[in-house]
């Protein structure tokens, strides 16, 4: 079963980069993907490496999938369609919750909306999105099945471990968008480009006006903060892995 199918979305395309941040392009929407990993159900996404697909999600995600030889499944069409998993690969810090779904697929053509490099990323203030799966709800159209779209706000970064590093998005997520990637618009190459992966949300807990006095219960909530990690660390795992398989010829 392939995952780089083409869906039909309508796209409306403007040469504005303020306007160009209105929307979000159907490639990345079409490489999106509802996955049942054991008992947990989440997002998934595709990327491209040296022509090899491999999908991205939360590490978190994969607790129970073999390291080689695993399966999972696809949501498609009202359906669960196994999808097999050549090897599992993790970034080099075990606190990043990316996973790395290594295929036996090859991406013909180099897909358009790429990751975000070292030097590039969206401003504080700057809108984003993230994609998902929540509840495993999604949008149905007659040719195809396309995840759920929200807008945040770039709020804050914590680089403290350059080997993990955390982005903070000022957006109300909820579960079954673990794994879904982070998109922003890149205003001096007005191009889209990936730059993270959704862990989930900071939790809060709940309070409650007894006599005119907060008291807090044990109910969490959510805080409205997202946490990703960033996707260069998946790069960084593949990178590894290539490297270590060249080392064994």
């Amino acid at each position: 079963m392939r995952l780089n199918s083409r869906l039909i979305v309508l796209v409306v395309l403007c040469t504005s980069p303020v306007l160009a941040q209105e929307g979000v392009p159907g490639e990345i929407l079409g490489r999106t993907q509802l996955v049942r990993i054991g008992n947990l159900d989440g997002t998934a996404f595709s990327i491209d490496h040296n022509g090899k697909l491999f999908l991205i999600t939360a590490r978190h995600m994969v607790s129970g999938l073999p390291i080689t030889g695993g399966n999972i499944q696809i949501g498609r069409n009202g359906a669960w369609l196994n999808y097999p998993i050549t090897k599992v690969l993790f970034p080099e810090a075990p606190d990043v919750d990316i996973a790395v779904l290594e295929t036996n697929e090859k991406v013909e053509k180099p897909y358009g909306i790429t990751i975000a490099s070292g030097e590039e990323g969206p401003t504080f203030g700057e809108v984003v999105w993230f994609l998902g799966y929540p509840y495993d709800l999604h949008t149905h159209l007659a040719n195809g099945e396309l995840p759920f779209i929200k807008r945040g706000t770039m709020s804050a970064i914590d680089a403290t471990n350059p080997k993990a590093v955390v982005i903070y998005i000022d957006g109300f997520n909820n579960p079954g968008f673990s794994g879904g990637p982070v998109v922003y618009f890149d205003l001096k190459a007005h191009a889209y480009r990936l730059i993270a992966v959704v862990q989930g949300f900071r939790e809060d807990h709940a309070s409650v006006l007894v006599n005119g006095q907060h008291v807090p219960t044990p109910v969490l909530v959510n805080s409205g903060i997202l946490i990703a990690y960033n996707l260069r660390h998946a790069v960084e795992a593949i990178t590894a892995e290539e490297q270590h398989e060249s080392g064994k010829k």
